[in-house]
């Protein structure tokens, strides 16, 4: 499992919007909005579905970039037994 911290930057007109859109998307919990451009994101996906999460959040319209501040993964068990 990925946990990621986000800053989405939108164009102010389109904050509200752009927050109500990530917050609909499963994985996706916000924070608010900070200084009147950022909408404050944490996603939880699988490893391999992280790059993909934050593409459709890249994709929404008046998204303008994202910046990640924080990123851990933690070890995803396959079910093997590693002894």
């Amino acid at each position: 499992m990925a946990i990621a911290g986000l800053l989405v930057h939108t164009l102010k007109e389109n904050l509200e919007d752009v927050e109500r859109q990530i917050r609909s998307m499963p994985g996706m919990t916000t924070y608010g909005i900070h200084q009147d451009q950022y909408v404050v994101v944490v996603v939880e996906a699988p490893s391999d579905q992280m790059e993909t999460q934050v593409d459709r959040i890249n994709n929404l319209e008046g998204v303008l970039t994202i910046y990640t501040t924080y990123v851990t993964v933690e070890d995803e068990l396959s079910g093997t037994d590693d002894r």
